[in-house]
């Protein structure tokens, strides 16, 4: 209590003296005159504190945020930096289109190896598409042999499920596949050869923009549309489950569901892709699942 009383007492007196007046003089001692004469009560002396303090905050933080001091104060960083920052946001932000474009292409691709080909064999060519002497393609009942390759297609599905959910997967040099006979699908030079360890799961055949590009065996046309990183393709599924793939062309001549045979014109080639080769047809061999070396099969002129 008695120390309640006594805080008390201060602040009485406090309020008390709050508005009186009382005078600082500074004299000086050899002539006697006052140099500085200021009228000061306690209500001035806390207010003239009290702006003193806020001005000088505010001129701290003006000094901070608009100097290169700021770049020595932790959680700033320097413009190089944020440029870097900017550019590999950037970065970030394309390769995730490109993530998602990828994966709704794989997911179009899963989707093509699970329907049936019953409504696209014998459905009319899309606009644009003509067959070889440029006349519609007619329609024509599925024979003996398109269903042998449609029961072939769902067993390829079935291997590449199988290899997708297999946790050691080996891919063979050379497969041995009972009476498979490869045309080669255009003719040129060989610019970047069969490659897995670099990712390359085909061969890069360049030639002239619009050079003619065939079937490089009998079967049926189970893709033909764009790709955001291989341009227009057209993928062929053929006997004892093998694949054929065409990519990068200039325009394609086959719809998907249509039945082709060796040497039938497919597609011309051109440079429809992302990569920077030129005109070129990017050609790869599928088996079971697994990719093969093309010039195990082929023997280009």
């Amino acid at each position: 209590m008695a120390k309640i009383g006594k805080w008390r007492q201060l602040w009485q007196r406090i309020w008390q003296n709050w508005k009186v007046k009382h005078s600082l003089i500074i004299r000086n001692e050899t002539t006697g005159h006052d140099s500085i004469r200021l009228r000061l009560s306690p209500r001035n002396i806390f207010v003239g504190v009290t702006l003193s303090v806020v001005t000088l905050i505010v001129l701290t933080a003006l000094l901070i945020a608009f100097t290169p001091l700021r770049y020595y104060i932790p959680g700033y960083t320097t413009p190089d930096e944020h440029r870097k920052y900017e550019a590999t946001e950037r970065k970030v932000d394309s390769l995730q289109k490109l993530v998602a474009e990828n994966d709704l292409f794989v997911q179009n691709f899963c989707a093509l190896l699970n329907e049936q080909l019953n409504d696209s064999i014998g459905s009319q060519p899309a606009v644009g598409l003509a067959s070889e002497d440029g006349l519609p393609e007619a329609d024509v009942e599925p024979s003996e042999a398109e269903l042998a390759l449609r029961e072939e297609a769902g067993d390829l599905l079935q291997a590449v499920s199988s290899r997708q959910s297999s946790d050691a997967v080996t891919v063979n040099q050379r497969a041995d596949i009972q009476n498979l006979f490869l045309q080669p699908p255009t003719s040129g030079t060989i610019i970047t050869a069969y490659n897995i360890a670099q990712n390359q799961y085909g061969i890069d055949i360049a030639n002239q923009a619009g050079t003619l590009i065939t079937a490089a065996c009998d079967g049926i046309i189970i893709y033909a549309g764009y790709d955001v990183n291989d341009g227009n393709v057209i993928i062929i599924q053929h006997h004892d489950n093998v694949l054929t793939a065409y990519k990068n062309n200039q325009t394609l001549l086959k719809n998907k569901g249509a039945k082709v045979s060796v040497g039938e014109p497919i597609a011309r080639m051109g440079n429809s892709g992302i990569s920077d080769k030129g005109s070129h047809l990017h050609f790869e061999l599928w088996h079971n699942g697994f990719p093969l070396n093309p010039m195990d099969y082929i023997i280009l002129k």
